[in-house]
């Protein structure tokens, strides 16, 4: 009876301090997320039309572990061998659809640097004609700001690991400045052993030694408060003449605006992306990745605080040759939690 005595003490005294961590433990984490349903339909010239109901479904959780660390990770639909999407097609007579980490990282920040490792979002500033908006990298990635105009980042990503032929990864370099009225940004991408550890070529033509060394430049106007206007250029010095055309099929330009007006966005480009001027995987997925060119329509019209509804048109062809136009149009709900 002592025994049982001096335990009810114990754990009268042991509750409130574990009560006040578990607190402190839970203000730090931060929950958010957003789901999308999708209708799509494609009416592409070399296949059969295509309709697809689809959603996306992502969950992020945060946490600071200190005044300099924090981690966090985040879950989403989709598969695990397409690293340009997260949706999931409404189909295969109902059965259960997965869930994959989408995000993992650390975070560090000290003043004006931040070093980030892990799986997390792009670092980097650009169009979708190089990275995809589903991309995130894995690696580690070191930014330093200053001020409010200026940054630059170095990163360094694996792409694959492979036990009979040497590793692939990427190394970049970024830098740029932004002001009231302009912002300007250079970078230099390198993916080392890339081709012959490719995951698809995507648009790719994987000829005469092709590798990819990127030299990307954005410029962005921001006109006013709600219109702004882009131009990007991409250069892969790398690019050998292909066996296909006899040319190095190297460059990619990305030329658009976007207006907000009280709940209305409206957005369209015009784009053009040679065979070998970007890494086809990871590009655009839905512009056509690598070798297309043509023109994407966006509108969305803000319903709630946390809804929307957007419609999306894209009318692309082959960058190079003829044929194999298609085109592609997205309704979708948006919902942010």
């Amino acid at each position: 009876m002592n025994s049982l005595k001096i335990l009810l003490v114990l754990l009268a005294l042991a509750i409130p301090h574990f009560s006040s961590v578990a607190e402190n433990t839970m203000d730090n984490l931060n929950f958010s997320g957003d789901l999308r349903l999708r209708y799509e339909y494609q009416d592409n010239e070399n296949t059969m039309n295509r309709g697809r109901a689809r959603f996306r479904l992502r969950f992020n959780v945060k946490t600071k572990i200190d005044d300099n660390w924090s981690v966090g990770f985040r879950l989403a639909s989709g598969s695990n061998n397409d690293p340009t999407s997260t949706n999931q097609s409404m189909d295969d007579n109902f059965t259960e659809k997965s869930i994959w980490i989408d995000r993992v990282y650390a975070v560090y920040r000290q003043g004006n640097f931040t070093f980030t490792g892990g799986k997390m979002a792009n670092p980097f500033v650009s169009t979708s004609i190089i990275w995809d908006k589903d991309i995130n990298p894995e690696g580690a990635a070191e930014q330093w700001h200053f001020g409010k105009t200026g940054y630059i980042t170095l990163a360094q990503m694996v792409l694959n690991e492979n036990s009979t032929e040497s590793d692939a990864y990427l190394v970049a370099v970024q830098g740029g400045i932004k002001l009231k009225y302009f912002s300007f940004n250079l970078a230099w991408y390198s993916f080392n052993n890339y081709v012959e550890n490719a995951p698809a070529a995507r648009g790719n033509l994987f000829e005469n030694n092709t590798e990819y060394t990127l030299i990307d430049f954005l410029v962005k106007i921001h006109a006013t408060d709600h219109l702004s206007f882009w131009a990007e250029y991409v250069n892969n010095t790398d690019a050998e003449d292909t066996a296909t055309t006899g040319d190095k099929e190297n460059t990619a330009i990305d030329i658009g605006f976007s207006y907000r007006y009280e709940d209305w966005k409206f957005k369209t480009k015009y784009a053009d992306i040679e065979p070998n001027a970007v890494v086809g995987a990871f590009a655009d997925s839905d512009f056509g990745y690598a070798n297309r060119k043509g023109l994407q329509l966006a509108v969305e019209r803000k319903l709630r605080k946390r809804v929307a509804l957007k419609l999306a048109f894209f009318d692309t062809k082959q960058s190079t040759g003829s044929g194999n136009s298609a085109k592609t149009l997205q309704f979708d709900l948006k919902f942010n939690f």
